[in-house]
């Protein structure tokens, strides 16, 4: 009886949502799979006012944990978008650009979005400096030009990572994953 109990509550239980991709991230852009750069040369746009049309607040960008336990960037913005843009995230830290993300194209989009991104997987981890972290998201047309950028810092402690720079094929920062419930 007691067995049958306990099947029925975890069957009753939400999936973790630590590997479920973000609905949010996927509604804006099309898809939660991005293209990675760790210790890219190139340095993040510059902040840039919206233009008619766009009105977006980077919220919060902070050092979380997917529900878990596994290390991550959290982002939350509140997004009104034209179609058309790809989308970039820069993490730097004071010395040097630390991973670019790119992705998809913006569809006409008015809504919170929420993600993160595995900063360790296995033997893998994000090469993060120590001290404060900047992120970066940044929209930009197929020519190249930036439509609208905005920079905040990373807010909680940076987290202690162990692992050598992830591989080009690497799940460590590619998956737009689901925010914890609750947040």
């Amino acid at each position: 009886m007691l067995f049958s109990v306990a099947v029925l509550l975890t069957a009753c239980e939400k999936p973790d949502a630590s590997l479920t991709t973000s609905p949010s991230l996927r509604a804006l852009i099309g898809t939660t799979i991005g293209n990675v750069a760790f210790n890219p040369p190139e340095t993040p746009p510059a902040p840039t006012a919206a233009p008619a049309g766009w009105e977006w607040e980077l919220g919060l960008a902070r050092f979380s944990k997917l529900e878990n336990e596994q290390p991550s960037l959290q982002v939350v913005m509140q997004v009104t978008s034209r179609p058309g843009a790809g989308m970039e995230l820069w993490l730097t830290d004071s010395e040097r650009v630390v991973a670019r993300w790119s992705a998809g194209s913006t569809a006409v989009y008015s809504g919170v979005v929420c993600f993160q991104l595995m900063l360790q997987k296995d033997s893998e981890a994000v090469p993060l400096g120590p001290g404060k972290h900047q992120l970066t998201v940044a929209f930009r047309e197929p020519e190249g030009n930036v439509v609208t950028a905005k920079t905040v810092e990373v807010k909680s402690q940076t987290p202690k990572l162990a692992g050598g720079v992830p591989a080009q094929a690497s799940d460590v920062l590619r998956n737009g994953l689901s925010c914890p419930r609750g947040s």
